[in-house]
């Protein structure tokens, strides 16, 4: 009328019923009637599709430790923050993948947390539409990123740094299998020549997510969690060893490292054989210069002879003088694990380090003097409460390990990882002490495992916070604390019984 915009029907009666009759109606009167109808009908539209929609099915908001937090957070992926418009079609993505998303927060150790972390992972994603779409159509995908922030605030941290890494890792052929040595080495081998040490550790970087991941999945054994995480460290020692121009050391692993046992935030014991002091000194440096993407790796060169104090290089006939006059039984203990990794020296130090030890299995005080050993670390580096101290304490892992190396060197049994020795000695302290030893060993191991996948950092001891003892225990595969508590301490005391068995009290 009058050629005015108008979004409404007119007051005056005159003028509602010419527009009807302009529509085709014969009075205003069912105009009206199928004007209500129709926005009706727009409105239950609207509401399925864009507003609250079909109520998503009900899950339980206990399972967060502040219920009212988590429903703020989830309206906020839902609707986005203040300062940021979340499209009609992205919200509705969402109710989808909300009731999927809370399916999998149940199952976490610490569903608050969680959350927490896929909000800032949306965040830097940037398309919140893709994301939620590839989410709420792939269980797997949203799977893996929920259980992957729930066990490791390290890999979250990557991952949120990293956005792209999570297709990156996802969409290679690698997931699903383990990488070996040698493909690691082929991968890093094209770094040598351009000297690049910050592409070592970006990809040391990305490896270790990608094997977190392959972890929390459940698609790595813990023993082939132990071998792909000493795999990449090797790859990444040898390659920084072939840009500092080390050829001439023959390079020893030692310890978790000489038994191809490392776990997550594991040093590097090495030794080196040679007369290079300055290959050895620079290696140590490149190694553990710090970045954004963390070091190469942290090497602990304590074990050489004469420790600290000592040469960080030997001659081959040093380590033999050495090992033969003067080295303490603890020293010779350290060498069953010596496990030569490069140079042109390593079988004649492995017949060393075998003639030192074996002979040293003779010594008619053997367990007396590992026993002795044992204490001192108990009394050194144990926290004071036996009780939380896995490592050190009565029962714990330095007790197993340290019985295996004593067998091993009684019963001259050449074995550097003490999971396989365990096997190996089966025949000498029976079959089902050796079943014994190996499932608690492996217990503890895992523990130490979990607890280091947290924030990628040592840690000896548990966590005297029973809550946290039972996101320890869920992150282990277990339904409570109290399940878990059982397990441990029949572990521990499955190990003292068997270790006591060989060491007079």
């Amino acid at each position: 009328e009058a050629e005015r915009q108008t979004h409404s029907i007119p007051d005056d009666p005159e003028k509602r019923e010419r527009l009807a009759r302009s529509l085709g109606f014969d009075s205003a009167s069912p105009l009206l009637a199928e004007l209500q109808a129709s926005n009706e009908r727009v409105r239950e539209i609207f509401h399925h599709l864009i507003a609250s929609g079909t109520p998503a099915p009900a899950v339980n908001l206990d399972i967060f430790a502040d219920p009212a937090r988590a429903t703020r957070t989830l309206n906020e992926l839902a609707q986005g923050s203040v300062s940021f418009h979340v499209a009609p079609r992205t919200r509705q993505i969402f109710r989808r993948l909300r009731p999927l998303l809370l399916e999998e927060l149940t199952r976490c150790a610490d569903p608050d947390a969680t959350l927490i972390a896929i909000v800032r992972f949306v965040e830097v994603f940037g398309l919140r539409s893709l994301l939620f779409e590839l989410l709420a159509t792939n269980p797997k995908l949203l799977e893996l990123l929920v259980r992957t922030f729930d066990a490791s605030f390290f890999a979250t941290n990557v991952l949120i740094r990293h956005p792209h890494l999570l297709e990156e890792i996802t969409r290679s052929a690698t997931l699903n299998r383990s990488l070996s040595l040698s493909e690691h080495a082929a991968a890093l081998h094209p770094f040598v020549e351009r000297r690049d040490l910050d592409s070592i550790r970006v990809y040391r970087q990305t490896q270790l997510l990608r094997t977190i991941m392959r972890d929390v999945l459940g698609l790595c054994p813990l023993p082939n969690l132990w071998q792909e995480i000493t795999d990449l460290a090797e790859a990444c020692l040898l390659t920084a060893a072939a840009i500092v121009g080390a050829n001439d050391l023959t390079i020893i692993a030692m310890g978790k490292f000489g038994g191809r046992e490392l776990t997550y935030a594991s040093d590097l014991d090495l030794m080196f054989v040679g007369d290079d002091f300055r290959a050895a000194q620079h290696l140590i440096t490149v190694l553990s210069i710090p970045s954004p993407e963390g070091v190469i790796a942290s090497v602990d060169a304590r074990l050489r002879p004469e420790g600290e104090k000592g040469p960080l290089v030997g001659s081959l006939e040093a380590f033999e003088a050495y090992y033969r006059d003067r080295a303490q039984f603890w020293e010779i203990q350290a060498i069953t694990r010596a496990r030569p990794v490069s140079g042109t020296n390593q079988e004649t130090f492995r017949a060393i380090a075998h003639a030192a030890w074996s002979i040293a299995g003779r010594d008619s005080d053997l367990f007396g003097k590992i026993d002795a050993m044992v204490r001192r670390v108990r009394a050194e580096r144990g926290s004071g409460n036996d009780a939380l101290d896995f490592k050190t304490g009565i029962g714990g892992i330095v007790e197993a390990e340290f019985l295996v190396q004593a067998l091993q060197m009684r019963h001259d049994v050449r074995e550097t990882s003490v999971r396989l020795a365990i096997a190996k000695l089966a025949n000498i302290i029976s079959s089902e002490d050796a079943d014994l030893l190996g499932r608690g060993y492996e217990f503890l191991r895992c523990l130490e495992t979990v607890l280091r996948r947290w924030r990628n950092t040592s840690a000896s001891s548990l966590p005297p916070d029973p809550i946290e003892q039972r996101k320890l225990a869920v992150r282990m595969g277990f339904k409570d604390r109290e399940s878990w508590q059982q397990a441990y301490e029949r572990a521990r005391a499955n190990i003292h019984a068997i270790y006591g068995k060989h060491f007079e009290r």
